[in-house]
Order: C-alpha cells, then structure tokens, then sequence
C-alpha cells in the first residue's frame, strides 16, 4: 500500500533525526557560547555607545540565527529532503535546547568561576559608556540618574545569582526557543509529493 511504513524503517529514521539533532545542537551550544565571550570581551574595551549596545544582537543574535536556519536545512537534508512541520518541530526545537544548555551552563561556570570579574568590567564600562552618551546628548540629569541606578543594579546582582534565578532564566529561553523553532519548522517545512509516497 502507498500510505504503508516499514516500522524498521521508521524507527531507524528516528534514531538518525535524534542523533543528528543532538550533534548540531552540542555544536550550535558551544558556538553560541563562545559568540557570548567575544561579546563580553569585546565591549569591557568598546568605546561607542551604539556599539556596546548593538553588539549583543548583531553577534549574539544575528550570527545565531544564520546559523540555527542552516543547521535546519541540514538536518531536513539528512531527513532525505522531506519533512513535516511535527518532525521539523521536534528536530530543531531539540537542537536548540540542547545548545541553549550548553551555552548557559558554559557561561555560567565561566563568568562565576573561571574569569569572575569580566561581568563587573562589562557592566561598569557600559555604565561609563552610557553616562558618556547621554551626557552629550543634553539627556536630564533625572534620566541619567535613573539609568545609572539601574546598570548599578546589575553590578550589585553580579556574583549572586542563585541556581533558581538560572533555571527561572534557562526556561525563559527555552520558551523563545520554542517560538524561533516554530518559525523555523514553518520555514523549513516541505511535505513529500504523493508520487514520490507512492513509489516507495
């Protein structure tokens, strides 16, 4: 019958997407964790504000993105070209929670154990930054002042945050990961032609 499916068959399909979608996502985990340093280290020395500013969503964001849509497309390749939205849903949202792990976890042990003042320099040069900024741009002492409070809260966060507040952050994430992997199941996502269906 057209519509039939050797179970040997399906589940080795399986396996294969499964293997694939945890291979891209160690790798997409340790690139995005290692996109978050050269951000970090970059801004603690950039001088212009936009540039402090921009530099996380271009980097962080923009990089990431290119790369999760082609990593997408290869592993619809690896799937013989051909997938539903549910598979592609399942494939990608996998990779993607396995990398946003990594990245948290790789960020994490590094900026509280491994390099502990690097976060403090970042945040107390975009503070400098930001004042500097604002200072020139005849910005109300009121609006500085706020701005200054809230950046000076992040300096004080620094150091202490607590597994809680890391999970609280980690399934945020996920939950935006869920989203991007919704968009991208949609992009991705090519149904067999009944005719190639039936010849198998």
């Amino acid at each position: 019958m057209a519509d039939s499916i050797n179970p040997s068959n399906a589940g080795f399909d399986a396996v294969i997407d499964k293997k694939k979608s945890i291979i891209y996502g160690i790798v997409l985990g340790v690139i995005s964790f290692v996109l978050g340093l050269i951000v970090l280290f970059v801004v603690k020395d950039l001088n212009s504000f936009w540039g402090v500013m921009s530099m996380s969503f271009i980097v962080n964001t923009g990089i990431f993105v290119i790369i999760s849509a082609l990593f997408s497309f290869s592993l619809r390749k690896a799937n013989g070209g051909y997938w539903s939205f549910s598979i592609a849903l399942k494939s990608i949202f996998m990779m993607l929670a396995i990398s946003t792990i990594i990245s948290t976890i790789g960020t994490q042990v590094y900026v509280n154990f491994v390099n502990p003042t690097l976060q403090e320099k970042v945040v107390t040069h975009t503070i400098n930054v930001t004042i500097e900024y604002m200072e020139k741009n005849n910005v109300p002492d009121e609006v500085i002042d706020s701005k200054i409070a809230e950046l000076e809260k992040q300096v004080d966060a620094i150091g202490k945050i607590t597994l809680g507040q890391i999970f609280k952050g980690l399934a945020i994430t996920l939950l935006f990961q869920f989203v991007f992997a919704l968009l991208l199941s949609a992009l991705s996502k090519r149904e067999k032609p009944a005719f190639v269906q039936q010849s198998n």
